[in-house]
């Protein structure tokens, strides 16, 4: 556009004339914004008349237009200095190219539409391909978190127009502020693990109000800011953060600068994609903290359960061989009832000891577990089956079974999950056990079902019998250590799969779990 410096007052006659003439939209704004002359191109431009709009304010109106251009309009104002303006228009569907002409009494305005539809269609694919960009960085389970930051931190940046870019940590009460991760200009004079006091800059204000920040001049926008180090100092000239919560609280800010203020407002679109992306950084903070917790967590309780193991399986040991010892040295001086106690303690015994090998293997299905493979569900219950075998000779059991698929998983564990399963339904049958596994698709999992024809469950313990030590009979109904169905949860969980039983009481029960498929099954 021609550099207008000097317009003249479009209430003058003859200007009203020669603005008529040329071929840029033109309209004067009061100094309240309100409307007072347009020319016909504007009337084209705004579709409605001079008569319509003169009077109203041009932020009511017409918000998405100018709203992004207000700085512009208002710097012009206050300067007494021609502006220039470059936005894009959703409404329009165009980029506007113009320049703002002050005078004491309001401004005129001269702008263009620029490439209609290629304007539309440049900011459309310029926003696809952000959206696709930062998509790629966090769909990918194989990239470690660090690098997902990294990358994201400059997709963003690139993406809204800034130099610099910052995941940061805050700690109020040490008034510390932490550059977790940092994307900035090679020679600039900062890097990740960087600190410096909260007080000094811009994101101590998002940490309070827990707000999203937008500054387009700190000098203009925020100028109770402006003395503060980071932007005194480091020249920060612009910002826009938000904040980053896990747990409910404000850990740091995802925060974008640069060292020029902007002539142009962030718009919407850019607050919220930096907003969509923080949050983003927000969920995968709390979720590793809780990876964290539990691997803590699973490490106390592995070393509980070695403790008590190792603790308790020597006394157990003990009372077994003094018991076996007093039962070889004076079983003929004993009598009937003290030879059914002998019995009945060695049993306990017994029955401890299995309770303490299931608390551990309980313990161990995190830290113990074998890396992930290709597993043969099919050969799998061929190993069961043997294992089973006289026991299900014993039983007369039946068990059917179609063909089963390929998953991805530890074969040892998922052998435990068969085998319990499996050694549930011939104990809890009264009758020859008949047992019939099957197997559906749902998804990216495998449904694994389990049915018999057993003494069923009461709906009202279908949850319980997950947890350990929760017996639903006594040891004289029924073996087991109330720890089989617990442990299968754990592994079948640890596959990122679920597992619940559908049952009632003298109706058999069908056991259901689901395992990740391999990619070609």
């Amino acid at each position: 556009m021609g550099d207008r410096s000097e317009p003249t007052e479009p209430h003058d006659g003859d200007a009203s004339a020669a603005y008529e003439r040329i071929a840029d939209a033109v309209f004067a704004l009061d100094g309240e914004w309100r409307f007072t002359f347009l020319n016909d191109r504007a009337e084209r431009l705004l579709e409605r008349s001079e008569s319509q709009l003169v009077g109203t304010v041009v932020w009511d109106d017409y918000a998405d237009a100018f709203e992004s251009t207000r700085r512009a309009f208002e710097r012009s104002f206050e300067t007494q200095e021609p502006v220039s303006f470059d936005a894009f228009s959703e409404s329009f569907g165009s980029r506007l190219e113009g320049r703002v002409h002050p005078s004491e009494t309001g401004v005129t305005v001269c702008v263009r539409e620029v490439n209609d539809r290629n304007g539309r269609e440049t900011g459309t694919r310029e926003r696809e391909r952000a959206l696709r960009d930062a998509y790629e960085v966090i769909a990918d389970p194989e990239r470690p978190f660090d690098d997902q930051l990294a990358a994201l931190l400059g997709v963003v940046r690139r993406t809204i127009g800034t130099e610099y870019a910052a995941l940061s940590c805050v700690h109020e009460d040490a008034n510390e502020y932490i550059f977790e991760a940092v994307d900035a200009p090679p020679d600039a004079d900062i890097e990740a693990g960087d600190t410096a006091p909260l007080e000094a800059t811009n994101c101590e204000r998002v940490v309070s109000t827990e707000r999203t920040l937008v500054l387009e001049d700190v000098d203009e926008d925020a100028p109770e800011l402006a003395d503060r180090a980071g932007n005194a100092e480091w020249g920060i000239s612009c910002y826009l953060g938000t904040p980053v919560t896990v747990d409910g609280e404000v850990y740091g800010t995802f925060c974008f600068y640069d060292l020029d203020a902007r002539t142009e407002e962030f718009s919407d679109w850019e607050v919220t994609f930096v907003e969509l992306l923080g949050n983003w950084v927000s969920a995968e903070l709390e979720r590793r903290r809780y990876e964290r917790e539990l691997e803590e967590s699973n490490e106390r309780l592995e070393q509980f359960a070695y403790t008590a193991s190792h603790d308790l399986q020597e006394p157990l040991r003990m009372v077994t061989n003094y018991l076996s010892l007093i039962d070889r040295r004076y079983g003929d001086e004993l009598d009937d009832d003290a030879e059914e106690f002998i019995e009945f303690a060695v049993d306990g015994a017994e029955r401890m000891r299995d309770m303490i090998d299931g608390l551990l293997a309980y313990s161990r299905v995190e830290t113990r577990g074998n890396p992930f493979q290709s597993v043969d569900l099919d050969a799998v219950l061929e190993d069961v089956r043997s294992d089973l075998e006289l026991r299900f000779e014993e039983t007369d059991a039946v068990v059917s079974s179609e063909s089963l698929p390929r998953v991805e998983g530890d074969p040892g564990q998922l052998r435990q999950v068969f085998q319990n399963l499996l050694s549930n339904a011939v104990e809890y049958s009264d009758g020859p056990p008949r047992v019939q596994i099957s197997a559906e698709r749902r998804g990216d999992m495998w449904e694994i079902s389990v049915s018999d024809e057993g003494i069923g469950i009461d709906p009202d313990d279908q949850e319980r019998i997950f947890e350990v030590f929760q017996r639903l009979h006594s040891h004289e109904e029924h073996d087991g250590t109330g720890i089989g169905l617990a442990l299968c949860r754990r592994i079948v969980e640890r596959h990122g799969g679920e597992i619940r039983v559908d049952a009632e009481p003298d109706e058999g029960a069908t056991f259901r779990f689901t395992l990740p498929a391999t990619p070609d099954s």
